[in-house]
């Protein structure tokens, strides 16, 4: 059976929801407390009831769009051995929210750190990233991945997905990133693995688009 959220909550959550999407599209800093009230159907009491001030609103989203994404990655982790099977949880992750909340990932990926006037950490900083930094750790411990400086290859990783998922979110890549996620997950796993001595792997081709192809899809636009 469902449960039913109280008013006050479903109230808070559209709020949430409401200037997240703002945030994304426009900025922080182009985003008023009028246009999120406008946006939402709520009044400015009701948002200053909540959350005291946008700047409390700016950090609440900032901090819960992280625990949303720790709490789920940390829960699909389990089971997973090898850092290759844990990396493409990470992956795989991105990949689902990319399609089914745009918003959500675009605040990962699009929200300007100087937009916030309290201090925050850099996105490598937070919980999640430094959850793959620990895997890479163990991994390169384990002999998975090949030896190296912690944060290259987490980023060298990394890198690759979230790339993925801002070609996605600006319509660069046309096809769902569930669909072509298993090609896009064997790349990046292709940058860091740790390479038989006696052989090498060649990472698959064409997922992404040629630099020319970028710059003339931008220019159609």
């Amino acid at each position: 059976m469902a449960t039913t959220l109280p008013k006050p909550q479903v109230k808070h959550d559209h709020i949430v929801k409401v200037a997240r999407s703002l945030f994304v599209k426009n900025g922080v800093h182009h985003v008023s407390i009028p246009m999120i009230v406008k946006a939402s159907g709520t009044s400015t009491g009701a948002i200053y009831h909540h959350f005291g001030s946008k700047e409390n609103l700016v950090s609440f989203i900032r901090k819960k769009t992280l625990d949303d994404f720790y709490q789920e990655f940390d829960h699909r982790l389990a089971g997973k051995e090898t850092a290759q099977e844990k990396l493409a949880v990470f992956a795989q992750l991105i990949f689902e929210i990319t399609e089914n909340d745009p918003d959500m990932m675009g605040y990962m990926l699009f929200i300007n750190q100087g937009d916030l006037k309290s201090v925050e950490p850099p996105l490598c900083f937070t919980d999640p990233f430094r959850r793959v930094q620990a895997i890479v750790r163990k991994g390169i411990e384990d002999g998975e991945i090949k030896p190296g400086e912690v944060y290259i290859l987490g980023a060298a990783y990394t890198g690759v997905i979230l790339r993925a998922a801002e070609l996605r979110l600006i319509c660069v890549l046309e096809q769902p990133l569930t669909q072509i996620g298993d090609l896009i997950i064997e790349n990046a796993w292709a940058a860091i693995r740790n390479f038989p001595k006696d052989g090498e792997v060649t990472p698959a081709k064409g997922v992404f688009p040629k630099q020319n192809d970028l710059d003339n899809r931008r220019l159609s636009t």
